[in-house]
């Protein structure tokens, strides 16, 4: 009878240390925070700024802003936690695409619209580190 007890009671031991390890396999964003930058085109003309919030499961959400949209429109995407940003400004036909690599407090990368093919690049940092 104790021997069926003690076998319990290492199982039941067992089942919960395996359930914690899974429990801490979830990790939050290194790049959660408020984020700022300016995008430009190829030949470095500041076409706008942009802003966003990363949040601990890496989902990207802000405003950009240009002179053909100087009230702003979403930007919206996500961040590996490898740093891999992927976001845009519309879908689809109608939009643009903004893809760069997030490091430290740091980030940089090219846009690309779909509107009318122009393309260029960004950068921005995090003003929480």
């Amino acid at each position: 009878m104790k021997k069926l007890l003690y076998t319990l009671l290492a199982v039941s031991l067992i089942f919960s240390a395996c359930k914690k390890e899974e429990e801490d396999d979830t990790t939050s964003s290194p790049f959660i925070g408020y984020w700022s930058g300016y995008y430009y085109q190829e030949d470095s003309t500041n076409v706008g700024a942009w802003n966003a919030d990363i949040s601990s499961s890496g989902e990207i959400n802000g405003t950009a802003i240009s002179s053909a949209a100087p009230e702003g429109v979403d930007l919206i995407g996500t961040v590996t936690n490898s740093g891999i940003f992927d976001a845009a400004i519309g879908t689809g036909t109608y939009g643009v695409a903004f893809e760069g690599q997030l490091n430290g407090n740091y980030g940089s990368g090219e846009w690309s619209s779909s509107i009318d093919g122009s393309s260029g690049f960004w950068e921005g940092y995090n003003y929480n580190q």
